[in-house]
């Protein structure tokens, strides 16, 4: 969970060097300070949920929930596809010769 402004730099910077740095995290922006701007720009890059405070204790449980399910199917994605990769390799003949 971030927050738009946070002490040194706002969440959308800590945003954007998350996805430099190819960290794929579910955000959830919470705020008091947003705006339409700012909700579109979170969105567009990746943030699970922007809630605006007040906002109802369920909206957030239910981003919560939503960010740890993709989060889980993405950890899965990933080391199913690590398990493939590392199938293929073992099943690739190594050094070969040709007659």
């Amino acid at each position: 969970m971030l927050d738009v402004r946070l002490p040194g730099q706002s969440g959308l910077d800590l945003q954007r060097e998350l996805a430099a740095a190819d960290r794929e995290l579910p955000i959830i922006f919470i705020t008091g300070h947003g705006d339409i701007p700012m909700s579109v720009q979170a969105m567009k890059s990746g943030a699970i949920e922007f809630l605006t405070k007040p906002f109802r204790d369920q909206d957030l449980i239910d981003a919560i929930q939503l960010g740890l399910s993709r989060d889980r199917a993405r950890r899965e994605n990933d080391n199913a596809l690590a398990d493939l990769k590392q199938r293929l390799r073992l099943a690739k003949p190594q050094g070969s010769a040709r007659s």
